[in-house]
């Protein structure tokens, strides 16, 4: 596998939230309807809301081995998705 290097895009955060697949060590979670104990390694959709996953980050640093595993998703950085989801919530309890 060829290495992996971040590149900034301007990206829908509705869209990312809506069809996000979080990785954890053993299982993922889905950014939409918080299910959890989703196998990440497998699942082409939430079992619980049934959204089809897009995108994939994960809360530890094994990105190459799940591109591996999963090179039909879109790999985002979990802490960008964090920040920017983290900056809308504080922006709608201002205004």
């Amino acid at each position: 596998m060829p290495d992996l290097i971040r590149v900034w895009k301007e990206m829908d955060i509705a869209d990312i939230e809506k069809h996000l697949l979080i990785a954890g060590e053993v299982s993922g979670d889905c950014s939409s309807c918080r299910e959890l104990g989703i196998n990440y390694s497998s699942a082409k959709s939430c079992p619980k809301c049934g959204n089809e996953f897009k995108y994939i980050a994960t809360r530890f640093h094994e990105i190459k081995k799940i591109k591996q595993k999963r090179p039909d998703l879109i790999f985002i950085d979990f802490e960008d998705y964090k920040k920017t989801t983290g900056k809308i919530k504080a922006k709608g309890l201002f205004f």
